[in-house]
This record gives C-alpha cells, sequence and structure tokens, in this order.
C-alpha cells in the first residue's frame, strides 16, 4: 500500500482537522440551523471520507497484487 498510504494518511489527517474544527464551532453553534447543517451536510462528509479511505485503501492493494502478478 506504500503507492497510496500517504494520500490516506493526508486525507485522514484533513478529516481530523476538519473534525477537531466542527466540533469547536459546535459547542458554541446550538440552534437548528447547526443541527440542520450537521444532519444535511455534516454526517455525509465524515461518512463520504471515510467510504474514500475505504477505497483508497483497497485499491492500493489491488494494485499491490497487480505488481506482482507482472513481476
Amino acid at each position: 500500500m506504500a503507492d497510496l498510504s500517504g494520500p490516506i494518511d493526508h486525507l485522514n489527517a484533513a478529516l481530523q482537522a476538519l473534525r477537531q474544527s466542527w466540533q469547536n464551532a459546535a459547542a458554541l453553534w446550538n440552534d437548528s440551523v447547526r443541527r440542520n447543517f450537521e444532519q444535511e451536510h455534516w454526517s455525509g462528509i465524515e461518512r463520504e471520507t471515510q467510504a474514500t479511505q475505504q477505497q483508497m485503501a483497497r485499491l492500493a492493494q489491488v494494485i499491490a497484487r497487480a505488481r506482482k502478478e507482472v513481476r
């Protein structure tokens, strides 16, 4: 997984930073607009980012197998 581990790690770090920023904002912003944003947007961002990381890891495995078969 060497070729994609850097981008996967970078995406994970970005998600962690965004999650921290969201937690900071959510601590100060507690109304129906925030709850709507969280439901309509934030939960999707987390879900899609995690799914992307999983797919990138699977792709890295496929690439590694393909490289072994080509050698």
